[in-house]
């Protein structure tokens, strides 16, 4: 059986092709789904580099192997089921189109086989750097909540949004840009910022983002060392993840390190449940 890879410029020509796999299943394919969804708002939504997006399909013209980066960030590559011959045709095709990949992230089993992949097809060398697990909510389930309320932040709360977000990238090290005043405001119009708030004073952040179809993520919960362990962030995310579902969306979803067993838990006691794990690589 013969693969093809095609790369796409237009953000609407490559949803055309792969949206209705990837609305089988919005939260095991929310970083690609959302991720395509943004770049057709904004080209340039995640850096000033040119994104990847590409597909790789068989001789029935079926999609094998779907992928999009915004670099620096790693590609996001989808296989399902896992395709290792349309795997290698996208090694292949990125090696003969000069891409330089600084990793690859994708459900383990796919970005797992790509990293093998790409480290026998390159000098380069795949190093495991987080081990992910995507959940879903439908529901949220009613837990007892500490001493405050959650709010939802406006525009004179830009810098101290885009304060927080910033404290959790230098403490996580995380890629990407600054958060920066004028990003936190776009997300603030769309009253998708939230903060727990106890005393006057804001203890926990988070926000919603990558609007899918069905669902949007909940994502960027942070807080601060000094109020840590009094259950702001878990009621914080059962609030948001509520107002989001009044607002129409049918699921939120959401990522957890799985190095940190603290989150795992208290997202699944608000009513997330698992859905599948990511592996994120480095190429060095």
């Amino acid at each position: 059986m013969s693969y093809q890879t095609v790369f796409f410029q237009n953000s609407n020509d490559f949803l055309g092709k792969t949206l209705p796999d990837l609305a089988k299943d919005e939260t095991r394919n929310n970083l690609v789904l959302g991720l395509a969804l943004r770049l057709k708002e904004d080209l340039y939504a995640f850096g000033e580099a040119d994104p990847l997006m590409a597909v790789v399909t068989d001789s029935a013209g079926r999609n094998t192997a779907i992928a999009v980066m915004t670099p620096p960030f790693p590609m996001i590559v989808n296989s399902d089921p896992v395709d290792e011959i349309a795997l290698k045709a996208l090694s292949d095709a990125l090696i003969s189109e000069n891409w330089q990949l600084p990793g690859v992230n994708g459900v383990a089993e796919v970005s797992d086989r790509f990293a093998d992949i790409w480290q026998a097809r390159t000098s380069q060398t795949a190093k495991l750097q987080m081990r992910l697990r995507a959940y879903e909510l439908r529901e949220v389930t009613e837990v007892g909540y500490p001493d405050g309320q959650m709010r939802i932040a406006v525009e004179e709360d830009a810098q101290q949004a885009a304060d927080l977000l910033n404290a959790m990238r230098v403490e996580l090290n995380l890629l990407g840009r600054s958060a920066t005043v004028e990003n936190a405001l776009e997300i603030i119009r769309m009253e998708r910022v939230f903060f727990w708030e106890t005393g006057g004073k804001v203890v926990t952040v988070t926000i919603a983002n990558r609007s899918q179809i069905k669902g949007i993520c909940i994502s960027g919960v942070y807080t601060p060392p000094e109020h840590r362990r009094k259950g702001y962030a878990r009621a914080l995310v059962a609030e948001a993840s509520k107002e989001m579902l009044s607002r129409g969306y049918e699921i939120t979803n959401l990522f957890t390190d799985l190095a940190n067993p603290t989150s795992n838990k208290i997202y699944q006691e608000v009513g997330y449940k698992p859905v599948c794990d990511y592996h994120q690589y480095s190429f060095e």
